[in-house]
């Protein structure tokens, strides 16, 4: 037990011991249970540790920025989200952030002391709809809860302090003053990859959600859940895959030789291909521009030399007419192995790597681990 939780309640509260739980409870946005629990003050004490705080000065609402008596109810709801593995947050109308639970920490790795006293949209939290577009103004949950006076719930993303953008199910619900107007917003979300839900699901809405009209492949998205599940195989199985990274070669001279119209065309003959030279369990996507990136699944090792072999068509050539010209163009390629050391980035980086590789190559335009 540490000293403060000693003399806190050793012959009652006395001024330094009640002024160093105040300021517990001030700078961590804490509740007086869990400053409390966090003091290791027994349970069968905390009941006199609340009733001589009381005494001096009543127990402040912690939630911070928001001074003020702290109801019975919400002393309830705070202890309620302190413990739950929910992400929750609580707004001003303003977007101002009073409240972000340990839970919301964790998942998207924010700490309270980052987020609390400030506007979410100031933040780099990256909320976007389920398609990638920005969540910007009156499209905002938060905003149109508040607006409206109901709730509203909608799977979208959020931007993990590491980059990362998560899939969540968020719901905005608004909670009003004795007048009936909105005091205050309160979030529950949680993401949509814990192994509480199907994850055949998450991917069907990952593919739908992020599908490119040009060439019908699912978008990056997707492939980063695809990429996660299989690393997780991986690190469970030692079940391999590898990663393929391409484009097509001198892309940006196509376009302005030829026209977009034409750049279009091989965008969208590229992911045709990809998908005919592939196997029915590989996975491909549109990773941005004209880079297309694929998860092939191997039995082992050496089946990379056959989907080399497979691959080698797309990177050959590629022709098509054009006003009675033939715009002959070529995708080099670079495929590579998960190994134990590996990270999805480390993946990743080292296809695209070998890509670059390729694109150097008089001869086939396909580089692997048994070329390098």
């Amino acid at each position: 037990m540490c000293k403060l939780s000693e003399e806190i309640y050793r012959d009652g509260l006395h001024d330094r011991a009640r002024a160093d739980l105040k300021h517990l409870m001030e700078s961590t946005g804490w509740s007086l249970v869990k400053a409390m629990q966090v003091l290791r003050i027994p349970p069968e004490e905390q009941d006199r540790c609340r009733e001589e705080l009381e005494r001096f000065e009543p127990v402040k609402d912690s939630f911070r920025g928001n001074p003020g008596d702290l109801s019975e109810e919400n002393r309830i709801l705070r202890e309620l989200m302190d413990v739950v593995p929910i992400g929750c947050y609580i707004l001003r109308p303003d977007r101002t952030v009073l409240y972000w639970n340990p839970a919301a920490e964790h998942i998207l790795g924010f700490s309270a002391a980052e987020m609390q006293g400030k506007r979410c949209v100031d933040m780099p939290l990256g909320c976007s709809f389920t398609n990638s577009d920005c969540i910007e103004g009156a499209y905002c949950p938060a905003m149109i809860a508040c607006a409206t006076g109901r709730s509203k719930s909608l799977e979208m993303f959020m931007r993990h302090k590491n980059g990362k953008d998560i899939l969540i199910r968020n719901t905005l619900a608004p909670l009003k003053g004795a007048d009936g107007k909105v005091e205050k917003l309160i979030s529950f979300f949680v993401p949509l990859t814990d192994v509480d839900y199907d994850q055949g699901l998450i991917r069907a809405i990952y593919e739908t959600a992020t599908r490119d009209p040009l060439t019908c492949l699912p978008g990056r998205k997707f492939m980063e859940v695809c990429l996660d599940e299989s690393m997780e195989i991986y690190r469970r199985t030692g079940q391999p895959f590898a990663v393929l990274f391409t484009d097509v070669n001198n892309f940006h001279d196509i376009n302005n030789t030829y026209g977009h119209s034409v750049g279009d065309d091989i965008l969208r003959r590229l992911g045709i291909a990809l998908r005919k030279y592939g196997r029915k369990a590989d996975k491909f996507c549109r990773w941005g521009g004209d880079e297309f990136v694929g998860l092939l699944h191997l039995k082992t090792l050496d089946d990379i030399r056959g989907a080399a072999r497979r691959f080698l068509k797309i990177a050959n050539n590629c022709e098509l007419i054009e006003d009675g010209q033939t715009v002959v163009c070529r995708a080099s390629i670079g495929i590579t192995a998960v190994r134990k050391e590996d990270t999805i980035e480390s993946l990743v980086s080292r296809a695209d790597r070998y890509m670059y590789l390729a694109k150097k190559r008089t001869g086939s335009q396909i580089v692997t681990d048994f070329d390098v």
